[in-house]
């Protein structure tokens, strides 16, 4: 078995110590991560398969994750049939690894490495870029903007701290609205509403249960809509997603589905994918690929 971690740097003495216990007794090699350039993690991940390793670390937060999966992604037809993705989750936020039970602490994130246990979960598509834990639309896409500017301005603040910070900044300036219009197999509906978020996985954000009782590998993706609200309406909503009680909110519509739709707006419509905000469109098209990446878990 060939391990190959990418890690973001900087790194905690814990995880530098496992690693080198780790190596010695199961081999493995790691890279450094750049933010851009052939040393960012979707390109050394993409590298890591090409040259045959059967498992890949990623070591990092919910952003370090999402480039490895599109680099995995890119790289499906050079996968070994046995190839697994392992996560030793140090960022801020680390949604997806909550979720598939994989805990903070770096000694027993190394231990379910060891085991080598793995499930295979869903993953989402939205135009050319793949995302494991969410991607949403509007309101989100704003608050995610805020929260990273927020969480590299003031950094002892926690990735929930950020992101809670921002939702309450944005709702204190002015609640947007945005009209959309979802058109798929299962979906098709146009409305105004103050955000759209489609999960893999239960929560976003760190802390906000969007999405509750979604499963990683049930082979459909969790559609949270929120129409218009007023300001008070609106503090009183992220308290509810907080608890993940907000299901029967009159605001609120939840929808699951499988096959691809697209979410279109006349306007730009600022969106978030796995934490990071890419440059808005007016048009997305959204799809899953079912089971489609072998995780390891506990």
């Amino acid at each position: 078995m060939r391990y190959k971690f990418i890690v973001k740097p900087p790194t905690k003495k814990e995880y530098q110590r496992e690693f080198l216990i780790f190596k010695k007794n199961f081999g493995a090699e790691e890279e450094f991560t750049e933010k851009e350039g052939p040393k960012n993690a979707k390109n050394l991940t993409r590298k890591a398969i090409e040259q045959g390793f059967d498992r890949v670390i990623i070591v990092g937060g919910d952003g370090l994750l999402n480039e490895g999966v599109n680099g995995i992604m890119e790289a499906t037809e050079k996968i070994f049939s046995n190839f697994a993705l392992g996560i030793i989750p140090t960022g801020s936020g680390n949604n997806f690894a909550k979720e598939i039970g994989i805990p903070r602490d770096i000694k027993k994130a190394f231990q379910i490495i060891r085991k080598d246990k793995n499930i295979s979960v869903d993953i989402g598509k939205i135009n050319n870029r793949f995302f494991i834990n969410c991607a949403s639309f509007g309101f989100d896409g704003l608050v995610n903007k805020l929260a990273n500017e927020l969480k590299e301005k003031y950094q002892f603040l926690p990735r929930e701290g950020s992101y809670l910070l921002a939702a309450l900044k944005e709702i204190l300036i002015r609640i947007p609205s945005f009209e959309i219009k979802i058109k798929g197999e299962e979906i098709d509906l146009e409305e105004k509403v103050v955000m759209a978020a489609i999960t893999n996985s239960q929560s976003y954000g760190a802390i906000f249960k969007i999405n509750p009782g979604a499963l990683v590998n049930d082979q459909k993706l969790n559609l949270c809509l929120i129409g218009e609200v007023g300001r008070m309406r609106a503090l009183s909503d992220i308290l509810r997603v907080i608890k993940g009680n907000h299901l029967n909110l009159p605001e609120v519509k939840m929808l699951k589905f499988s096959s691809p739709l697209t979410i279109s707006s006349p306007e730009i419509l600022p969106y978030e994918i796995d934490g990071e905000v890419p440059e808005a469109e007016k048009e997305y098209q959204i799809s899953i690929l079912p089971k489609a990446l072998k995780i390891l878990t506990p």
